[in-house]
């Protein structure tokens, strides 16, 4: 871990009071930057700059409601104000809505989204560039998601909003390279927040959770933060417009849901691997009478 190559630069991270973006404000604050935590939780965001300051770490807390261009421009124009810089921007701040059908998804709900997750982004950028640009230069950092290449169903606005977030980190890209601005973007996978909030348990996963990684395991906010470090750091000079898929290689793991998969399942979850043939044997029976009958006598038994 190369910690202290960031020594003296100013960060603004957006949605760091806690989650993924807690995580990369303290892995910054690691590696000598001064953080301003761009956030429009008040409790969480308070929390977070007590949490950076009794660690050492210089952080000051903005409220900010990133889809509010008057709100974005007071943040980046109080950052320059405190620090007299602005060297790296991760627009990590997002939301999402409950899934439904796209039937019964409001407009209300999707602007809301899409005003977070892309406006929110886009306006942060316009600003903090033309600071970076002032400065010789600078880092953007843009946090998106494997939602971007594929979906669960009735996420419409989410995906919609990260699949935009990746066109408009290679657009900015070559717009801002004459001012020595990179913008990178980072497509985190499945990610276990649960130990960077504020409240709350931590998530319960199964071992069927972590296997179907191939990883071997369910993410963590460290692995994405880890990645930012080198990004915003001058190791990664020669990398901008492009975005970088973080999800234990889950999105190239071709999965076919057949007998074999679900014992497998069965026996991950489970740990009986005769219960799992069992149930393969089962299924290979193809006949929907016998199985309709072993299963009542399961039932029985249960």
């Amino acid at each position: 871990m190369g910690l202290d190559r960031l020594r003296g630069r100013v960060a603004i991270v957006t949605g760091a009071g806690q989650g993924i973006g807690a995580a990369i404000a303290w892995r910054l604050g690691l590696e000598g930057c001064r953080i301003a935590i761009a956030e429009v939780d008040r409790e969480s965001g308070s929390y977070r700059e007590r949490w950076l300051r009794d660690r050492g770490v210089e952080a000051v807390f903005i409220e900010t409601d990133v889809s509010s261009e008057e709100s974005v421009r007071s943040m980046v124009e109080e950052t320059y104000r405190i620090y007299g810089r602005i060297d790296i921007l991760v627009n990590n701040a997002g939301i999402g809505i409950k899934p439904k059908p796209i039937f019964q998804q409001t407009l209300e709900e999707w602007n809301r989204v899409i005003n977070t997750n892309l406006t929110g982004a886009y306006l942060c950028a316009k600003y903090a560039a033309e600071k970076m640009a002032r400065g010789g230069g600078g880092v953007i950092i843009n946090i998106a998601s494997t939602r971007a290449y594929q979906s669960e169903e009735n996420t419409e606005p989410y995906s919609a909003s990260k699949g935009g977030l990746i066109a408009l980190t290679h657009s900015l890209a070559v717009s801002l390279g004459r001012y020595g601005i990179r913008v990178i973007s980072i497509s985190p996978g499945w990610i276990d927040t649960s130990r960077w909030r504020i409240r709350g348990d931590e998530e319960e996963l199964t071992p069927l959770d972590h296997k179907q990684h191939p990883a071997g395991r369910v993410g963590r906010p460290e692995d994405i933060a880890n990645l930012v470090a080198f990004l915003a750091s001058d190791e990664a000079s020669w990398i901008t417009g492009v975005d970088i898929v973080v999800d234990g290689g889950m999105t190239r793991k071709m999965i076919y849901m057949d007998e074999g998969v679900i014992a497998g399942a069965i026996e991950t979850l489970t740990g009986d691997r005769e219960l799992s043939e069992a149930v393969r044997r089962l299924i290979e029976l193809r006949d929907r009478g016998k199985v309709r009958e072993a299963l009542d006598r399961l039932k029985n038994i249960l």
